[in-house]
């Protein structure tokens, strides 16, 4: 691998260990509005100032990819033991980079129905989704669903004769579609999986059963058709025992709802 020249925002990212020390800023950002949140960090000085909105040139597993901040950036200071994300903030996108995105997404586009039209006709099974490319449009993502295996050879060789570059073909899980497309939940909100949600846990029928004993998939199936991630969050029987009464009623009322005896950090 070349060594990493910071003046070329397509050379290699650096090692997490030469990352300068110090506090630094925390983004949460998505690629074309799409989820999920990618958690990214920039060095903290004098002048750095992110604002929610801001369009911006970030690392990613492909290369340095045009991001929106979707949440408010914090700081983290050099006292929090908080370990640094594992891409970085390159630059603010420029005038001249509108340009390269709007090529780019065109190229998305193009490929996109090219793949969905002869994976269709290879009758290959599958269901394309998205792609998503960098900015040089030299790397590719291909996301699809499938019920199995997917033999995508000829595919491949079908794209690389009509498009240039490296294109990868990642497969997705019915929870992994849902938290890449987003949407809204029963409760109002964005989806878990499309925001905050950093990995899968296994939620299990008993967790289903305590949130829901008739077991309604109207109430306990999310937009994955898989059970919904929030049951987990839900008080179960074993963890009542640890939830204590508390009294801040100024007028000396006996309370009648329970808080959790648990600290956040």
């Amino acid at each position: 691998m070349k060594p990493r020249n910071p003046a070329d925002p397509n050379s290699p990212s650096p090692a997490s260990g030469n990352a300068p020390q110090g506090g630094f800023w925390v983004l949460t950002a998505q690629i074309k509005n799409l989820g999920p949140n990618r958690t990214l960090w920039a060095p903290l000085t004098e002048d750095s100032v992110f604002r929610l909105g801001d369009r911006i040139l970030a690392e990613s597993e492909i290369g340095p990819i045009p991001m929106a901040l979707v949440e408010s950036p914090r700081v983290h200071g050099e006292e929090d033991p908080v370990a640094r994300p594992a891409h970085r903030f390159i630059r603010f996108l420029e005038a001249p980079d509108t340009a390269k995105v709007v090529s780019l997404r065109a190229r998305e586009s193009s490929l996109l129905i090219f793949v969905k039209e002869r994976s269709t006709a290879r009758n290959l099974g599958m269901q394309i989704i998205d792609v998503t490319g960098n900015l040089s449009a030299t790397e590719f993502v291909i996301y699809y669903t499938a019920e199995g295996r997917v033999d995508f050879r000829e595919l491949v060789k079908d794209i690389h004769a009509h498009f240039r570059g490296r294109h990868e073909l990642r497969q997705l899980s019915p929870r992994e579609q849902a938290g890449l497309l987003d949407g809204l939940g029963p409760c109002g909100r964005p989806l878990c999986c499309s925001t905050f949600l950093k990995e899968f846990k296994s939620i299990t029928t008993r967790q289903a059963r305590d949130y829901d004993p008739d077991m309604n998939p109207m109430k306990t199936t999310g937009m994955c058709g898989r059970l919904k991630c929030c049951l987990s969050y839900e008080k179960t029987m074993e963890k009542k025992s640890e939830w204590v009464p508390v009294d801040n009623d100024p007028r000396g009322i006996e309370p009648t709802n329970l808080v959790p005896l648990v600290t956040t950090a």
